[in-house]
């Protein structure tokens, strides 16, 4: 399955391969006039789901923590080479191991597996799933004091699939809101026969990302929305998701304690003793804990609505949790005391990604957007300085390479030492 753009975690840039800067420039314009047009939603969907992914890592409180684990462990890494070009003795490496034991708890893709090749059908009526936990492994296979949250995926009772739920099914998650969202969107406001059309292109599209087999391990979060509240409506499934995402990403480790025990009816008692048992943020957790809440309430999703769209407010509530307002300034100064360990050249990098997060979560706050078109995701990428376009025209081939593409090879080279 070919990657036409991808995120880059390490130089927190989105990688466009077959897209140019003027893509960019006329999806802009539509943004502008507020008139947006079928005929680039290709382009907009690879924007704002790439966007989406760098909004998570800059605009939420989980995401901030990374980005501190990254800068120290990059200018770690500088002072290493440093020593070893003076012929110094090599310094330990903490803050990289540390990076690179946080990475390999963000992403567990190569602990899927595949546990039955049969045939099967979309609908969430012919699936349920289960969760285990296993003692995860470091980077160097000894035991830590983390567990490995897996759901195992079946298929009319059989054991389908087994795959990890993690921090990237959450920013999968939410990156899917906002290219279904903008698709919905845009479908609606067609003509009577084109919209018929557009929305069995859609409905298509969307049940076979969500029932490919390969892609199992980021669609988790939607599968559990759609499964427990019975919905085969895909907008409000990633709305839900969306909105649970996004608690879960920000809620500060404070509050984990403070989150209404479930009665364990829907994950048999898992959610209580993972969270009792934490030592430092794992969102996965929370989504759990939120959507049992949720269910053991007797909420209909209907009554998560307001006439603004979801409302964050019912959903915190039902959690005993503090209104948004009150988590928003929490989560503001937890980021606002983040800094760096290490010093080096890339505080300055560091600073600027860090001050444009904590602007951007000033005016989103805990909810992420989720009740905003997501073209304002087009705007920020225009804004970011951090978007890498690989895509061939004249005006490219002109261009000098920008310095969101160098710092994407700097890194990725950077990372590659890291690990070898």
């Amino acid at each position: 399955m070919s990657t036409e753009a991808s995120y880059k975690l390490m130089s927190q840039t989105m990688d466009f391969k077959n897209l140019t800067q003027g893509h960019l420039k006329v999806l802009m314009e539509q943004v502008e006039k507020l008139n947006f047009d079928i005929s680039t939603i290709n382009s907009a969907k690879l924007v704002v789901h790439e966007t989406s992914h760098y909004f998570d890592h800059l605009v939420t409180l989980s995401g901030q923590k990374m980005l501190v684990q990254i800068y120290n462990a990059l200018n770690e890494y500088e002072s290493i080479n440093d020593a070893l070009l003076r012929n110094e003795a090599k310094p330990d490496a903490p803050n990289i191991i540390r990076f690179l034991n946080t990475l390999k708890n963000w992403n567990h893709k190569k602990f899927a597996t595949e546990l039955y090749n049969g045939s099967h059908r979309s609908g969430f009526q012919n699936w349920s799933y289960y969760f285990e936990t296993t003692t995860d492994l470091d980077i160097f296979n000894n035991p830590n004091d983390e567990e490995l949250l897996t759901v195992t995926f079946k298929y009319h009772g059989i054991p389908y699939a087994r795959v990890p739920f993690t921090i990237e099914s959450l920013w999968e998650s939410n990156a899917m809101w906002a290219e279904i969202i903008y698709h919905f969107d845009l479908a609606c406001k067609l003509d009577t026969g084109a919209r018929a059309v557009e929305g069995n292109e859609m409905d298509r599209k969307y049940e076979q990302y969500l029932y490919n087999p390969e892609l199992f391990v980021y669609s988790v979060a939607a599968h559990l929305i759609s499964s427990f509240f019975k919905l085969g409506d895909i907008p409000r499934i990633f709305c839900l998701s969306k909105a649970l995402s996004s608690i879960s990403l920000n809620l500060p480790f404070r509050f984990y304690r403070e989150i209404k025990k479930t009665n364990g009816t829907v994950f048999n008692g898992l959610v209580n003793r993972l969270i009792e048992t934490a030592n430092n943020l794992n969102p996965t957790f929370i989504f759990l804990a939120l959507l049992e809440n949720i269910v053991e309430s007797g909420f209909d999703i209907n009554d998560l609505c307001s006439e603004h769209g979801f409302d964050v407010n019912k959903i915190l509530a039902i959690n005993n949790l503090p209104e948004r307002l009150v988590l928003n300034e929490e989560i503001l100064r937890e980021m606002n005391e983040l800094s760096l360990q290490v010093a080096g050249p890339h505080t300055e990098l560091y600073s600027f990604h860090k001050n444009l997060g904590l602007k951007y979560f000033d005016i989103f706050g805990i909810e992420g957007g989720l009740n905003q078109h997501p073209a304002f995701l087009i705007a920020l990428a225009n804004n970011s300085q951090s978007c890498v376009f690989q895509g061939w025209d004249e005006e490219t081939v002109e261009e000098e390479e920008s310095e969101a593409y160098k710092r994407q090879n700097l890194f990725e080279k950077v990372f590659n030492c890291m690990t070898t």
